[in-house]
């Protein structure tokens, strides 16, 4: 998720933009092992991710630069491999020697192959950079083979994308196959409208225009997402986990949301950059911690709110450190 060379505009950083990912990845932490956050209406996290990634991926689409390409797969595909290769591999040694794992059996080579090739068997978090790799390579190609006719084109692919949805298509085609096969592709198709948005939004400049009149578009999109929160304005739809519109809407009204602020404070600048740190990492790590924490801590198994506070601060650790020895390296692309 990390994505800090698409981030970097004129050597600057966008702080905004920075914070809305910390506050994003503390969300799917809070999703994952917080009972409460259930009742909360919207589900922005995920959908809010992939806007923001391919509204940073734009330029790198546009201008083609190999580089900037090669570097984005790098940070996908490492965690993507490695992780669930080492993982594996612990699993082995903690069956053999401490007769435990939080898998509840020895995962066999089968397994590790399953995850690599959809993301969603053991790690099942990585359904996300699964896709997140599948929709980087068809726009990779479609903008490469298509000059600067790229956006067209992937608005028919939203198009078509919702229409699978609301069809229930995407159900019908996928409810055959095993979980393993139909949570990452029957979610492509519901990711993918994101992925179109992100892209469009910087297309249009779209930032850059609401910032003229910064007050009016914040109470804009607020009005937004209060009325979508509020109200069901939008037709719910059943589907795998982020179907329809509305979080699309919602999404874009975050992230839109966000953009318009600017930091200039140098020590809340600071702060900032220590804090908004390893937010991939924390994504990738947070389910082993909590499966080791909920052993020692009776709040952290109940799903408490400052339990996954502790998941969080412990997984932040683990990425500062495993960071701090990889640095150098493309590992560290295992923490960012």
């Amino acid at each position: 998720m990390k994505e800090m060379e698409d981030m970097i505009s004129n050597k600057k950083i966008n702080y905004s933009l920075e914070l809305l990912r910390l506050i994003l990845s503390f969300w799917v932490v809070l999703h994952h092992c917080c009972k409460y956050v259930g009742k909360f209406k919207g589900r922005f996290h995920v959908p809010t991710f992939m806007i923001m990634s391919f509204f940073l991926y734009y330029n790198t689409l546009k201008s083609k630069t190999i580089i900037k390409i090669k570097q984005r797969f790098q940070r996908i595909l490492i965690p993507y491999i490695i992780w669930p290769v080492f993982v594996f591999i612990f699993n082995i040694i903690l069956v053999k020697v401490f007769y435990f794992t939080e898998f509840q059996r020895k995962l066999k080579l089968k397994d590790l192959v399953l995850q690599l090739i959809f993301g969603f068997k053991y790690q099942v978090v990585f359904y996300y950079q699964f896709n997140l790799l599948f929709l980087t390579i068809i726009f990779t190609i479609i903008s490469i083979l298509s000059n600067n006719n790229f956006i067209l084109i992937f608005q028919i692919f939203l198009i078509i994308a919702y229409f699978f949805q609301y069809s229930f298509w995407n159900k019908y085609i996928f409810k055959k196959y095993a979980l393993v096969v139909r949570i990452p592709l029957e979610s492509f198709l519901e990711l993918l409208p994101f992925a179109v948005a992100g892209a469009t939004l910087h297309y249009l400049d779209i930032i850059i225009k609401f910032k003229k009149n910064k007050k009016f578009s914040i109470f804009f999109f607020l009005a937004i997402i209060f009325l979508i929160l509020k109200f069901d304005i939008f037709v719910k739809i059943k589907g795998c986990f982020f179907p329809g519109i509305f979080l699309n809407i919602g999404g874009i009204c975050i992230f839109m949301l966000f953009s318009l602020f600017s930091f200039r404070n140098k020590k809340l600048v600071s702060f900032l950059k220590i804090i908004t740190k390893f937010t991939g990492g924390i994504y990738y790590v947070h389910k082993a911690c909590y499966f080791v924490l909920k052993k020692q801590f009776f709040f952290v198994k109940d799903h408490t709110f400052h339990g996954s506070v502790l998941v969080y601060l412990i997984s932040y650790i683990i990425c500062y450190f495993g960071n701090k020895y990889t640095y150098k390296t493309k590992l560290r692309f295992l923490f960012n």
